[in-house]
């Protein structure tokens, strides 16, 4: 998927803003507050109709308007056109329009264009706790799968329902018939969460390993262990294999243990929204004995595996989101993230403070790359943005060319 334009109106501190993009890599150059990020949260709310960054729609509304709107228009790897427009209004659901409709939802769009994004905010899916992982693994199976999507909403939704009867005390009225009736549609489909999650992570650990190698540049041990809830409460034997029906099994079990305690706190006590995804590095968890180095490493490296994985599920190339890495990242690892986004064939966005510094290290890459990159320039000004053709390299010129 190449993007061609993003088109904004009333996000955040822009009014209308259009910009044109380069094939390769742009650059978004501006101050602190400029509106560079608000760029790539309106591609994102077109990828996966909501931002990157953890807040409300509301949010992305400007200041004394009602609604928001982002449209982007592409190209897919096939020479097959896309355009998506998501329009956010307070108190209404998004309105999503493609060439397919305009009625559409979010789980119709989720995976029509991949994206990846790597921000400041990520840091928590390997300094944070068991639901940013979890969050991390469903975001990257959901774009890559249409069913892993559809279990998702539905978990939801059961889960929801579930906890309804456990409040409205279902359990008091009959036989507790109908807490029966939602807990085995919810074991169900908690089972197959379960079964796809650690199929998934076992295709995913070889590509993790390889860019933690290559980003890091040594040979450290990094393993990613699946620790599903289903296991914690002794309903499952240890050298099970993870089926949907020895996990669904499991679960009934685990149903029948907990509904006591379940009673008394209304409230579901399992359930793969309570799995842990532990990061390991030479046999010790992450969050616990990596260096920051190693931390940062392991996260480029997830969000580089994310860029293969989604790739290879989607047949069609992520658009790749870089929100502030350079403040984050050292030079030598921003490059190596750089290169091997341009060697998959990836477009790239970049936000930074220091324009000049990256289109510098651009050049750099284009001289050991020995091929063009189609670059731009995109300058933010005064709050609102403007879009400015640039400083060093002319618009869409390539790095080499100039």
């Amino acid at each position: 998927m190449v993007i061609r334009s993003v088109l904004l109106a009333h996000v955040r501190n822009h009014e209308h803003t259009e910009i044109v993009c380069a094939r390769d890599v742009n650059v978004l150059s501006g101050s602190n507050g400029s509106g560079k990020t608000t760029i790539l949260e309106a591609i994102s709310l077109c990828a996966i109709a909501k931002s990157f960054v953890p807040v409300p729609d509301q949010a992305l509304i400007k200041h004394g308007f009602e609604d928001c709107t982002s449209t982007v228009e592409a190209l897919r790897d096939l020479d097959v056109p896309y355009r998506i427009s998501v329009r956010v209004r307070n108190g209404v659901r998004k309105r999503i329009t493609t060439a397919h409709g305009s009625s559409l939802t979010p789980r119709d769009i989720i995976g029509e264009l991949p994206m990846v994004a790597l921000s400041p905010d990520h840091k928590s899916v390997t300094f944070g706790g068991p639901a940013e992982r979890r969050a991390f693994l469903d975001g990257v199976m959901a774009q890559s799968s249409k069913r892993f999507t559809e279990l998702l909403y539905e978990h939801r939704r059961l889960l929801k329902q579930r906890n309804a009867a456990l409040q409205a005390g279902a359990f008091m009225h009959g036989d507790g018939e109908e807490l029966d009736v939602w807990t085995e549609q919810f074991v169900l489909v908690s089972a197959e969460v379960v079964e796809r999650r650690n199929r998934f992570l076992a295709d995913v650990m070889p590509i993790v390993c390889s860019a933690y190698e290559a980003v890091s540049g040594s040979a450290e041990t990094i393993n990613i262990v699946y620790q599903p809830d289903v296991a914690s409460h002794g309903t499952l034997a240890t050298d099970t294999l993870l089926s949907s029906s020895s996990v669904a099994e499991a679960y009934r079990a685990a149903a029948r243990m907990l509904r006591p305690r379940e009673m008394a706190r209304e409230s579901t006590l399992f359930g793969p929204q309570k799995d842990e995804i532990a990061f390991m590095i030479n046999g010790g968890l992450v969050r616990e004995t990596a260096s920051q180095g190693q931390h940062k490493s392991l996260l480029v490296a997830l969000k580089l595996a994310e860029c293969e994985l989604l790739h290879e599920r989607c047949n069609e190339r992520p658009v790749v989101l870089l929100d502030d890495v350079f403040s984050e990242l050292d030079r030598d690892r921003c490059a190596r993230v750089l290169e091997r986004v341009l060697a998959m064939g990836m477009q790239c966005f970049v936000t930074t403070t220091e324009g000049e510094t990256v289109l510098k290290l651009m050049k750099e890459i284009s001289s050991t790359r020995g091929g063009n990159i189609d670059i731009s320039m995109i300058t933010l000004e005064g709050g609102i943005a403007s879009y400015v053709q640039q400083s060093e390299l002319p618009l869409h010129q390539s790095a080499e060319a100039a």
